[in-house]
């Protein structure tokens, strides 16, 4: 079926046109009570918000101009597909391409999902272009807490309003816009959050009143901060809607977490819930925060510890901005997931002095000494990937096999299949030893498993993983096997390398 997208008019900051779909994914479990308000029904509720110049649009018989997204939303246990949604949807004509820039399209579904371990794999796919498309896949749990209270997922908002008409985003008379990454920019000054109490009546009345409290955390398991917090007295087993802002314009740049908890008379915590996100403030409320140098703010960061020093002195003076640009995203393949959004987050909002601080001290500490030498030797890697993967207009370490390359190194074996019956093109990468990116544990046996979705496409990507991190889709054979409907439905073909490698990996 079509819809229109959800356009909502918020502000957004646009990056260079993309060669795919660019987009931001968040999901949430949420409970809904039955008619005897004791047991609960789960709930999955996805997000997403999609770059607008990631985005082909073509025109109408009108004259305007219009773009069209499918999405492909699949829930899976171990035994088969719990819930699923397909649609495609239209955003609003405009006349102009300037126009189409002005937009943000944001959107959300929610699906009936079960107890248990689930798969999430979540695909947004341009219909004027089968090349551009965007894959989401994870792995969550979802357990109901039956004799005691518990709070669902909470979920973070872009801004929230009073208007009871039936959108994707009304809950309760009131519009949530979700903010589709855990990230507070420089822009946000207020921090919008939602979550919901469950299973209030296990609570015996003499344990009442409650108190429930939303404060800060730098670290998941210590001590909170002393503002901004909040705390409401429960008297009933009513179910709460827990909605609120914290002002974080006074929050330095770094990793935070909010953490709900609920006590009951004597002070005894019932249950928590947190939630994480980071935060970029390089321009800390002066009116909040005494004025610091730039260096003692940035020290109060869990990002880069950055170095006041003269940048014409650098490596780095001989670049311009669109090669200091080029210059981050060549450290993606080697950045965690702080890293990652820090980066993401100056290629959308450049400040060309903080992008080239950090690109200085992220190669000092890997050579303090020299880290001029530390970027020449790096940039030698990126140059031999160029050579190996640049494919149809994307340089090589743009592309998957590209970032995979970087990141743990030249493979032990590759091998590439092309005619196989009933199958895409697909290579094979095999790791004897892989030292994993997230925790540095050492893996026997990694495989990477990428593929060409379709004729039109140049370059091969990431399909399936062995290794905790990365890529881990249980579904592979679905998508690789797309020829033809009967080797979807049988698993694919049993004897091909493929499966000899994989199996049930």
């Amino acid at each position: 079926m079509y819809r229109f997208l959800v356009i909502c008019a918020l502000t957004v900051f646009l990056p260079d046109i993309s060669s795919a779909l660019d987009a931001t994914v968040t999901r949430a479990v949420t409970y809904a009570s039955a008619d005897n308000g004791v047991s609960y029904r789960p709930f999955l509720e996805v997000s997403w918000q999609v770059n607008p110049r990631s985005v082909h649009f073509s025109k109408m018989q009108d004259g305007k101009i219009s773009g069209r997204i499918r999405t492909d939303i699949v829930v899976r246990d171990d035994k088969g597909i719990i819930n699923e949604d397909h649609f495609i949807s239209q955003t609003s004509p405009r006349s102009t391409p300037e126009e189409l820039e002005t937009l943000t399209i944001i959107d959300t579904r929610r699906l009936r999902i079960a107890e248990g371990r689930l798969h999430l794999m979540f695909r947004l796919s341009d219909v004027n272009d089968s090349t551009s498309r965007f894959d989401y896949v994870d792995s969550f749990e979802v357990v109901i807490q039956h004799g005691s209270p518990y709070y669902s997922d909470v979920q973070l908002l872009d801004t929230f309003f009073a208007l009871d008409s039936k959108t994707p985003f009304e809950r309760n008379g009131r519009q949530h816009i979700p903010l589709c990454a855990d990230f507070l920019g420089d822009n946000k000054r207020n921090l919008h959050y939602y979550a919901e109490l469950n299973n209030l009546r296990s609570v015996p009345d003499d344990l009442y009143p409650l108190v429930h409290r939303v404060r800060l955390a730098k670290k998941k398991n210590e001590a909170f901060l002393a503002e901004p917090a909040l705390s409401d007295t429960l008297l009933s087993a009513r179910v709460p809607l827990v909605l609120g802002t914290f002002p974080v314009g006074k929050l330095t740049s770094g990793n935070y977490y909010v953490v709900m908890s609920l006590e009951d008379r004597t002070g005894r915590t019932l249950c928590s819930q947190v939630r994480f996100f980071q935060r970029m403030n390089l321009h800390p409320d002066l009116s909040e925060t005494p004025k610091k140098a730039i260096k003692d703010v940035l020290a109060d960061t869990a990002m880069e510890k950055i170095t006041v020093l003269d940048l014409d002195k650098t490596f780095l003076t001989k670049y311009n901005l669109a090669q200091i640009k080029a210059m981050l995203k060549m450290l993606l393949p080697l950045s965690d997931p702080m890293q990652t959004s820090t980066i993401n987050n100056f290629l959308k909002n450049p400040d060309e002095m903080y992008m080239r601080y950090y690109l200085h001290n992220y190669f000092q500490s890997v050579n303090p000494k020299d880290p001029g030498k530390a970027w020449k030797e790096y940039s030698e890697k990126v140059m031999a990937v160029n050579k190996k993967f640049s494919a149809q207009g994307t340089v090589g370490y743009e592309t998957e096999r590209g970032f995979i390359y970087l990141r743990y190194g030249a493979p032990t074996d590759i091998v590439t299949v092309t005619n196989e019956t009933g199958a895409l093109p697909y290579e094979i990468w095999q790791y004897n030893t892989l030292t994993q990116f997230s925790n540095k544990k050492e893996l026997a046996n990694a495989l990477f498993l990428f593929y060409k979705p379709g004729q039109m496409i140049g370059d091969y990507r990431l399909l399936h993983s062995t290794v905790p991190g990365e890529m881990v889709n249980s579904a592979w054979r679905m998508y690789l096997y797309s020829r033809t409907s009967a080797s979807t439905s049988s698993g694919g073909n049993m004897n091909s390398r493929a499966e000899q490698y994989f199996s049930n990996r």
